[in-house]
């Protein structure tokens, strides 16, 4: 058996590769995460309609106005002094800041949600800046009106020649014949009044007027989303913030009764979400009995058989009239994600053999065999000869589609809404 321990690494070319890299191994220092079966990107398309520009390594509401407040302050300060400081700089010296004053403002908190600060180091560093974490939110909310990413956007805000208005919008030339049509579409960064001086009382709570306008930018980007419709609904969002906190999202879909509540095609997608779950949990855990077969132990391989005959059971009440594959496929278009063929025919093939035969392990686990080793080629462990020991579980345990992010983020919503003694920066 081979001691050789496994590293990771990679050529550093931009910082934009850092970022990337960074979220990789933020991914995968968290258990139940590979995608062994290649199903990731299935899941992001669901996570799309119902939690859009949302993350799983975002913390708290606050950061969707920080990081606009700092573009603004960028945006007010001289030429002279955006020659001499580019952005790139100034966000970083920001964020810098502000995790600072709010590490000093939470300080008799056990978690608060702070990123970067378990990294920060003695310089005060953060690691993770919160800029590359919410990008993607900023542009889906209408925050910053860009599709350029953060990269491009700092390094062309960085020439001080260039308007930010057209920089978000497009050249006079792009505009068409109105030259008037950036100044009626109103600022290129959206953000909530603030005071001069915001960061020293910065916490991560949100005032009224905050909730009130971030809730209000959501709403009106992404209404037809789970996100959205719960927070344009008062009672929804009520109900949704006293849901219990160990729930995940297929206790909310069967438990909550909230679902039933939602738009036709929205609850469409919901129960598709849950459904698809249900089904694809049957592949890995016949993975993780093939795994335990090859490379573990007899008594964990029983316990995941256990575990397999209560899914078969569990099977028998599955409500196949109100599921529809093709769903899964039209999600993928819809938001952009491609789906590999070898992907698409296997989660056919697999959910025609359980609708058929659930009982027929031989002929599903070599659906799962087969699968691995397309999706992971050299490096597929379903072999005999696969030089390693599995002692626990492996690949995805659960998809949770965002949902215990966007729970933080509309708690931190609600609480701002319904609380307007809280008038902090």
């Amino acid at each position: 058996m081979s001691s050789q321990s496994s590293a990771i690494g990679w050529i550093d070319f931009s910082s934009e590769h850092r970022e990337k890299v960074k979220t990789v191994i933020d991914l995968l220092g968290s258990p139940g995460v590979l995608d062994e079966l290649g199903v990731g990107a299935i899941r992001d398309s669901f996570s799309d309609a119902l939690f859009p520009g949302l993350s799983t390594i975002q913390t708290r509401a606050k950061y969707f106005l920080t990081i606009p407040r700092i573009l603004r302050d960028y945006e007010r300060l001289a030429v002279a002094e955006r020659r001499s400081l580019p952005l790139r700089d100034y966000l970083r010296n920001r964020e810098n800041r502000v995790m600072a004053c709010l590490a000093q403002n939470h300080r008799e908190e056990r978690d608060p949600g702070i990123i970067g600060i378990r990294f920060a180091g003695k310089r005060g560093e953060v690691q993770r800046k919160p800029s590359s974490v919410y990008w993607n939110g900023l542009r889906t909310f209408g925050l910053v009106g860009t599709s350029l990413s953060l990269r491009e956007f700092t390094e062309k805000f960085a020439n001080p020649k260039v308007a930010l208005h057209d920089l978000i919008t497009g050249t006079d030339t792009e505009k068409g014949d109105d030259p008037d049509a950036v100044e009626r579409e109103g600022p290129a960064v959206h953000t909530a009044a603030y005071p001069d001086g915001w960061e020293d009382g910065l916490t991560l709570r949100l005032s009224f007027d905050e909730a009130t306008f971030l809730a209000r930018q959501i709403e009106a980007r992404v209404p037809d989303s789970l996100l959205g419709q719960i927070l344009m609904d008062d009672g929804l969002r009520s109900d949704f913030v006293q849901l219990p906190n160990g729930w995940g999202f297929t206790d909310f879909c069967d438990r909550s009764g909230i679902a039933q509540r939602l738009s036709t095609p929205l609850r469409s997608i919901v129960w598709a979400a849950r459904d698809f779950w249900q089904l694809l949990h049957g592949a890995h855990l016949r993975y993780n009995v093939l795994l335990q077969q090859y490379h573990g132990t007899a008594e964990r391989g029983e316990q995941f058989v256990q575990r397999w005959v209560a899914w078969c059971t569990a099977m028998e009440r599955f409500l196949w009239d109100r599921w529809d594959t093709s769903l899964v496929w039209n999600l993928a278009d819809r938001h952009r994600h491609q789906i590999k063929p070898f992907t698409v025919t296997f989660v056919e093939q697999w959910i025609a053999a359980v609708r058929s035969d659930p009982a027929d392990t031989p002929a599903l686990d070599l659906l799962v065999i087969n699968q691995e080793r397309r999706n992971k080629r050299a490096r597929a462990r379903l072999r005999p000869d696969a030089d390693e020991r599995v002692t626990q579980w492996a690949g995805l345990e659960t998809l949770e589609y965002r949902y215990p992010q966007a729970r933080r983020i509309i708690d931190d919503i609600h609480l701002g809404l319904t609380d307007r003694e809280l008038e902090h920066a």
